[in-house]
């Protein structure tokens, strides 16, 4: 580092105790490396702290391939790790410019992924205040709440277990930018920061100007914004915790619980219960009008309320999280004696060997074997000397949900249905005491 013009003491100081008060002191801290002038900042500032810090730095760049310059990037990349002895991994990932999240989202849903693969203890990003004005104001735009509007925090912690940190977040970029001038620093430009067709551009160049020039604090103000909306949005979760054991039994929200709670809390729950299953929840407005629709109907009903790729469907007084997708309907498969086979959805029937239990080994050897779904008016009998009644009156008083019965699985022999999923065996078709049994079981795949 000899002639390199001295550090900026002020940013180093913030850095160093951003880091020391975090424990990060000896941390391996892999920093993510696009080339732009915020990361380059950020990886000379790591740089000069390594040492007083026993800092462990490494760098990643994520090379997602969309500009013609990415090579160049990845380069510059490489020139300053050499120059700093900082390790450097580049990772080539793949982004389909017709991702239906939109490039932006595909490009960051990659970069976390190869943040979740690294073995460290911490990420630093390059983020600062400017970026966090931005972030609050498109949350806003977007009519988000608090979780959204609380914007970017400056540590979390991945579902790796890797924390990610923003040491520049207090800081505006016009900060950035004079280190990096007083330091002759090499930085590369995105071009696609130029172009206004995205959102956050278009508000980095024509929208936040303007508040420059009227509100020149709003940086500060937009950061203590999205600091309330978190605080509001720790609150939310802790009364949602206080909510969540009388709404909830296992996997499943109760409707008699949900009944009990006032509009606001009932929407407030079933977000965090949504969320705590990795489920994007839908808007307040629609999370309200949809649990609404499953409270209020009919006893017989069964109501779903669609959103996303999933559905909340509700049986008497529970309420699942289903996919959107459908069990697939009218399905039928011939049975060729195998122990065990696949079933359209993906799931496995096995026919386990058992003596006295399930259907009868000699019925089926005998009897055309036919596995199928679920596709009306059929009949079967669950009691000795007694009629076949409809499929559908006994799935009713076994309490078989509607999700379920998407997904039922029927065994036929002779064109008779022989044994249903969560029903039973046709006694014609059961095995008696010691005789040689095949017991359908159906595993999930």
């Amino acid at each position: 580092m000899t002639g390199r013009p001295a550090p900026d003491r002020a940013l180093h100081d913030i850095v160093e105790a951003f880091l020391c008060a975090r424990g990060l002191n000896g941390a391996r801290i892999a920093i993510a490396l696009s080339g732009g002038l915020d990361s380059v900042v950020l990886t000379d500032v790591l740089a000069d702290l390594a040492e007083p810090l026993s800092l462990r730095l490494s760098a990643l760049h994520v090379h997602h391939g969309l500009s013609p310059n990415a090579d160049a990037w990845a380069q510059t990349c490489a020139s300053l790790c050499a120059d700093r002895g900082i390790g450097l991994a580049v990772e080539r990932v793949r982004i389909d410019r017709e991702d239906r999240r939109g490039i932006e989202a595909a490009a960051r849903a990659a970069r976390y992924d190869a943040f979740h693969r690294l073995d460290v203890d911490a990420v630093a990003l390059a983020h600062h205040a400017d970026d966090q004005a931005e972030t609050v104001l498109l949350q806003l735009l977007r009519g988000a709440g608090p979780p959204g509007l609380a914007a970017m925090p400056d540590s979390r912690i991945l579902d790796s277990g890797v924390r990610l940190i923003r040491p520049l977040l207090s800081l505006p970029r016009s900060k950035l930018a004079a280190h990096a001038s007083a330091r002759g620093l090499a930085w590369v430009e995105d071009e696609s920061n130029d172009d206004d067709r995205y959102r956050r551009n278009a508000l980095r160049q024509h929208v936040l100007p303007m508040l420059e020039q009227w509100f020149p604090g709003y940086r500060t103000t937009f950061a203590r914004a999205a600091d309330n909306a978190a605080d509001a949005a720790r609150l939310a979760a802790a009364l949602a915790a206080i909510d969540l054991p009388s709404c909830e039994a296992g996997d499943e929200l109760l409707v008699s619980g949900l009944a009990a709670l006032d509009e606001v809390r009932r929407v407030n729950v079933v977000r965090h219960w949504l969320r705590a299953r990795g489920v994007d929840a839908p808007s307040r407005e629609s999370v309200h009008a949809g649990v609404s629709q499953l409270l209020t109907a009919g006893a017989n009903a069964q109501p779903e309320f669609t959103f996303g790729s999933h559905r909340l469907m509700r049986y008497r007084d529970r309420v699942r999280l289903v996919s959107r997708e459908r069990g697939k309907q009218g399905w039928s498969l011939d049975w060729d004696g195998g122990a065990s086979v696949v079933l359209p959805d993906g799931r496995t029937l096995q026919f386990r060997r058992v003596e006295g239990q399930g259907l009868r080994a000699s019925a089926m050897a005998v009897g055309a074997v036919r596995l199928a779904g679920r596709t009306g008016g059929e009949r079967m009998r669950v009691g000795a000397n007694r009629p076949s009644r409809t499929l559908k009156n006994l799935l009713q008083e076994a309490g078989i949900p509607a999700w379920e019965r998407e997904r039922l699985v029927i065994v036929h022999i002779s064109d008779r249905v022989a044994w249903v999923s969560g029903v039973g065996t046709d006694p014609d078709f059961a095995a008696g005491p010691g005789e040689a049994g095949l017991l359908p079981e159906i595993e999930l795949p």
